[in-house]
């Protein structure tokens, strides 16, 4: 049985909103097939264009401010990359100086372990922290000059000064690519409520269009649709991942998972969370590669609702 394919990008979205206007526009009322169904089913295609106007400008939106704070990330990392650095060898240095007592040095503000190893976290809040303890303790000897720190500090040509000062640049750029994330969340939200019924009525249309030919689908098809006659054919499905939650799903290996939310998603291969994530972003599509048929999908989010979308078993 023919099915309609409808879908899941934006942009492609679009194209197919564009396809289907432009040969309703082609046609006399008589002579169109959607005349009385559009009627029917209170449908404007004019109203619908407006609204793929509106949400294309959200999704260029979406675009520039992802990238943008991207690029603030770029910037935040090589700046706090050297102050990382010379962190890593500070505590080192402690390490060697406090051997083999190591709560001295996590007094300094390491995250280390009884048997000396000091786990360094990826996140750079936690990695800003843990230099503002090490700080904070450095400023603590008085006078200047009398820290256990400062002949290594004097030996490198390193000073806690220029170190704080980078870490203030980067967390400053860390701050404005946080707002810029943020408002390439809510442009993404923005664009997706425009469009959602524009898709829905794109599918009834493909629906009715499908059900008029349906000895001659091809027809269909010169619509812009795309038409999947394969038997027993895998369905492109929309799921929801409720605050902090996670879902478990079997999926098509070549297929594609789409974030269609607002919200980043976690998704581990296999039925847990155990192992490696792979973050997927709003408006980013993945796609399922070999040995990943069964997926669990998270939403870190504590506020917002996930949604994706993916070719799955039906």
């Amino acid at each position: 049985m023919a099915r309609i394919v409808i879908p899941v990008e934006f942009l492609k979205q679009e194209l197919l909103f564009k396809a289907v206007k432009e040969k309703y526009d082609g046609l006399s009322p008589l002579a169109n097939p959607l005349t009385a169904f559009l009627v029917q089913q209170g449908i404007d295609l004019n109203a619908d264009s407006a609204a793929m106007t509106l949400a294309a400008a959200h999704h260029k939106a979406q675009k520039e401010r992802s990238g943008s704070a991207e690029n603030r990330t770029e910037q935040r990392n090589l700046k706090f990359g050297p102050v990382m650095a010379a962190m890593r060898g500070y505590y080192q240095f402690l390490k060697k100086l406090y051997a083999p007592v190591h709560s001295e040095v996590g007094l300094w503000g390491a995250p280390i372990t009884t048997s000396g190893r000091i786990a360094y976290s990826s996140k750079f809040a936690q990695q800003l922290a843990i230099f503002r303890q090490l700080q904070t303790k450095y400023s603590s000897y008085t006078p200047a000059g009398s820290s256990p720190l400062d002949p290594y500090l004097t030996l490198h040509g390193q000073t806690m000064a220029a170190n704080s000062t980078a870490a203030d640049e980067a967390n400053a750029l860390h701050t404005e690519a946080k707002r810029l994330a943020g408002q390439a969340e809510l442009a993404t939200q923005m664009r997706n409520n425009a469009s959602r019924p524009v898709v829905q009525h794109l599918r009834a249309i493909g629906g009715f269009l499908l059900s008029l030919y349906t000895t001659n689908p091809k027809e269909v098809g010169l619509w812009g649709f795309v038409i999947d006659d394969s038997p027993r054919a895998p369905k492109q499905m929309m799921s929801r991942v409720k605050l902090g939650d996670q879902r478990t799903v079997r999926v098509i290996v070549g297929g594609s998972l789409a974030n269609i939310g607002s919200v980043p998603l976690l998704v581990y291969r296999g039925k847990t969370t155990a192992g490696t994530a792979i973050a997927i972003e709003p408006g980013e599509v993945w796609e399922i590669r070999k040995g990943h048929s069964i997926l669990t999908v998270r939403n870190p989010s504590t506020t917002t609702a996930g949604r994706f979308s993916a070719l799955r078993v039906s």
